[in-house]
Order: structure tokens, then sequence, then C-alpha cells
């Protein structure tokens, strides 16, 4: 196939910021639903669209539909006519239990981004999300989804704008915890991954 793609985790968010200060409990907490990039990760991401030389040779930009993801796309490639397409699949393991990866209903998504397209965002509301935690057989089918989305498109330059535990799990087999001493990917970093 010899695609090149580029795994860029998102800015630092408001979660990120909580769990230095409470740790896994961040990720289960009422007021952190789909939370946005705080300033260092706004700063993260627009520097990345600064300094990336290969930002302009990137032909696709495929996207999670959660605030962090959006925002960071937007902040690297938004001032490019690279098209930037959201899609679920995307979405940071687990959809379900945590409710940082709870995503905004895609009405808000699409008059906030309106560069972004959303057209294979089926669902309005995210239905997707439980109080049940999915499991690593779901992770992987939604990465094999990924795999044959990217297998049919075109583009041979494609940057992939997602979360650690998905990126990691994609690229290296393996979902990283900080809690357990292990190193997450780099936010706003763009791993170099050939398909």
């Amino acid at each position: 196939m010899n695609k090149s793609l580029y795994l860029i985790r998102h800015g630092k968010a408001l979660h990120n910021e909580l769990f230095e200060k409470i740790g896994p409990k961040a990720f289960r907490t009422p007021e952190g639903v789909d939370p946005p990039l705080i300033k260092e990760g706004i700063d993260q991401s627009l520097k990345l669209g600064k300094t990336w030389t290969n930002k302009n040779e990137i032909e696709l930009v495929v996207v999670s539909p959660l605030l962090r993801t959006l925002e960071t796309a937007m902040n690297i490639f938004g001032e490019l006519r690279t098209p930037i397409v959201c899609q679920e699949f995307l979405r940071e393991y687990p959809i379900g239990q945590d409710t940082c990866n709870k995503r905004s209903d895609t009405d808000l998504l699409r008059q906030r981004f309106p560069r972004i397209d959303f057209t294979d965002i089926e669902l309005e509301t995210d239905t997707l999300w439980t109080e049940k935690r999915e499991t690593m057989d779901q992770l992987n089918e939604r990465i094999n989804t990924m795999k044959h989305y990217l297998e049919e498109r075109p583009e041979k330059k494609i940057a992939i704008v997602g979360h650690s535990s998905y990126l990691g799990q994609f690229k290296d087999n393996k979902i990283c915890y900080q809690e357990n001493g292990d190193e997450d990917l780099k936010h706003c970093y763009p791993y170099e991954y050939k398909l």
C-alpha cells in the first residue's frame, strides 16, 4: 500500500492537567465530558503548525470527533486547504466509562468547526458512550476499521490527529498508562508510520 501516516496526539487538555493533580479520577469526572485544550495544549498545537515543515505535504487529515483533537487539528492545519475529515473510529480508548471520551453533539461541533467534514458522523448525540468500558477487542476492531478506511483512500500522505491510547495500540500494539509509570506519546509530535 505504501502510505506515510503521521500520528499526532492532541495537545495537552484539561483532563491531562487534572490527572497530574488527582490521578485516574480525572478521566471520570462529570464536569470532564469532552474536555478542551488548555493554554499549554493550544500553544503546543500552534507551535507544531508553525514549525512542522512536512505539514504542507499532507494530503488528508483524519481526526477524532473529540474537542481536544478537533482544536488540535485546526491549530495545525486550519490555514491550509488540506481536507480534514472527522471519524468516530478514531475516538480515544475506552469509549465508555471515561467521561473525557464522551463527545459533544455533532450539531455543536459543526457550528464550532465549519472547516471540518463531519459527513461520516451519523449520530447527532453520542450513543456509543455508555457506563460500560469498551473492550480491547472492540478497540482493535475500530483500529481495523481505520486501516480499511485508509487503504480505500487515494491519498498517500495522511495525518491522523488522535489520542495516546488509541494511537499507541495502533502503532506499537501497546497502551501506555501513566499510573503504571509508562510514558505516553508526546503531545503534538508527528510520529511517522508506514502502512
